[in-house]
């Protein structure tokens, strides 16, 4: 027996058939997409971890932050004890910067703490401060068009990245 935590927003969203027979390591983290090689080495890629909802958010960003000349690798975290810090290690080796996008708060939250260990474990592997896209400290609005201006979506993702390419921190 299992339980399964989901946000509603992602059972509204999916569809389709479950392959019941395959399952998936909780903790290990997956890379949904990797940066193009040439983005890599020119500098312009950037290591972008989330989970959850943030993961569509992050897929539908990438062709926004290829058109920008940029490129990301996203990681989604299935699972946040343990964290899977050697696939992060891995990503950050390559892009050298990373961000962090999450829809817990700024104080407290996911992001701050994922943003801790990496500056503890991995500060070598990064050549700009960690851009945390995460929500202010107040209460997420029940009113869907108000919490679109709280939570942080994926043109904040592609804000961010150009943000961190470009020096702008």
């Amino acid at each position: 027996p299992c339980f399964l935590f989901c946000p509603v927003k992602m059972m509204k969203e999916s569809k389709g058939k479950v392959d019941l027979d395959n399952c998936m390591p909780l903790n290990k983290a997956a890379v949904i997409h990797e940066a193009d090689d040439n983005c890599v080495k020119t500098g312009n890629a950037v290591t972008v971890l989330t989970y959850l909802h943030g993961v569509k958010e992050a897929q539908n960003s990438i062709a926004a932050i290829q058109e920008e000349g940029f490129d990301v690798d996203v990681i989604e975290l299935r699972a946040l004890k343990p964290l899977d810090m050697d696939t992060i290690a891995e990503s950050l080796s390559r892009t050298n910067k990373l961000c962090i996008l999450d829809e817990s708060t700024k104080s407290g939250g996911v992001g701050a703490t994922i943003s801790a260990r990496i500056s503890e474990e991995l500060f070598d592997l990064l050549d700009a401060p960690v851009k945390r896209l995460c929500m202010d400290d107040a209460p997420v609005p029940y009113a869907e068009t108000m919490e679109k201006g709280v939570v942080k979506r994926g043109e904040d993702l592609v804000q961010g990245v150009f943000d961190l390419c470009t020096k702008k921190w």
